[in-house]
């Protein structure tokens, strides 16, 4: 018998437990095996979620054009003479689809959709310049991410925590209880900024264009030319609508840009900063363990699963980001490792919860909040 059989008989993808509370350590299935059994878990995962990596290439192509349908309804709409509050609406129907347009992008970098076409190559390439999200720089850092996830690094020396979030780990940078206890008072106001939610409410700006783009600049000669060009791309048609279309830059862009970057960020965060979540480091560390037990499953109505594409389903594409995003629901459902997640959702208690979360307390084995740290530290 695997490993992945010797777990208990996991409940309908339907019938999850409810959220986990904050700052409590959470039982893995994994936990009670030795190093060989856990190779062999992992082997036995991946080997499950392989027939779900074989695409649908018309269904592809479906999902891509009916999205830039939708995208081109949504950005006419925005656009139009209409009523000032109703061009708001459309402008963040638009940016949410933008959101799903994203995924997509992310797929089609994994490889999982789209290959070998060279129209898809260069939309997508031109895409990712647009939001700068530079196709370089993205794959560098998300690759990284999928190989190291949740693993805990430390404090990177003779750099700004701000600096750091997402340009070279492809994560939200995080100190662990013991590193911020004893971080001077400069170092631990950068981490809180570069942890505030303010930081994803602005993620247009924050993490994209200053992280990404900017920091890049400076730091990663070698991607310094797909920066630049993402930057001139946007400065360029910025000054072009100020000057001809202001009104087309404010509904069209700017407000699909702030609410698009604001949920794909958010989404993005709380896939690995949740309640139950662990950072194992490096000994201790295992890929398809926390690829399943340290992503979260976001819950979703299917209108928000439309446009986020299914992202959710996170520790599905953990376990095997070569699956398309549509075929994730389907291997949940059929592997039961996969059956029984943390789960978290949109609700906004659960968006605090997550939110909430600042520090890795490797004695608790569990993310905690400022306020007990504090607590721990007093008593």
């Amino acid at each position: 018998m695997s490993a992945v059989e010797t777990s208990p008989s996991p409940p309908h993808p339907g019938d999850h437990a409810q959220p986990v509370d904050p700052g409590t350590f959470v039982p893995w299935p994994t936990d009670g095996l030795n190093r060989e059994a856990l190779a062999h878990y992992g082997r036995d995962l991946i080997r499950q979620t392989l027939p779900f990596t074989v695409e649908n290439r018309r269904l592809s192509w479906w999902h891509f054009y009916s999205t830039l349908l939708v995208i081109g309804l949504f950005g006419a709409a925005a656009a139009s003479p209409l009523w000032w509050p109703l061009r708001a609406c459309f402008g963040v129907l638009l940016g949410l689809s933008l959101v799903r347009l994203f995924v997509l992008y992310h797929d089609y970098m994994h490889g999982a959709i789209l290959q070998n076409s060279r129209f898809a190559a260069g939309f997508f390439k031109t895409f990712g310049l647009l939001l700068m999200a530079p196709p370089t720089l993205w794959k560098q850092s998300h690759d990284y991410h999928h190989g190291h996830s949740c693993q805990y690094v430390g404090a990177e020396e003779r750099r700004l925590p701000l600096l750091s979030t997402h340009t070279d780990l492809g994560t939200f940078p995080l100190l662990s209880t013991d590193e911020y206890a004893r971080a001077s008072r400069g170092k631990r106001l950068r981490y809180r900024i570069a942890r505030h939610p303010l930081m994803i409410a602005l993620a247009s700006l924050t993490i994209f264009l200053f992280s990404i783009c900017m920091v890049s600049l400076i730091t990663q000669p070698r991607h310094r030319l797909w920066s630049l060009l993402a930057l001139t791309l946007n400065l360029a048609a910025g000054i072009t609508l100020a000057v001809l279309a202001p009104d087309i830059l404010l509904y069209s862009v700017l407000i699909p840009s702030l609410s698009g970057s604001a949920l794909g960020a958010y989404m993005f965060y709380c896939q690995h900063n949740f309640p139950g979540v662990r950072y194992p480091d490096r000994e201790h560390w295992d890929y398809a363990a926390t690829a399943v037990f340290s992503s979260s499953y976001m819950r979703t109505g299917p209108v928000m699963a439309w446009f986020t594409a299914n992202i959710g389903y996170h520790h599905v594409h953990h376990a095997n980001p070569g699956i398309a995003f549509y075929r994730l629901p389907e291997a949940m459902a059929a592997i039961p490792a996969l059956s029984t997640p943390i789960s978290t959702s949109l609700h906004p208690r659960d968006i605090y919860r997550c939110l909430n979360l600042k520090l890795w307390d490797p004695k608790r084995q569990c993310m905690v909040s400022f306020a007990e740290f504090r607590q721990q530290t007093q008593a």
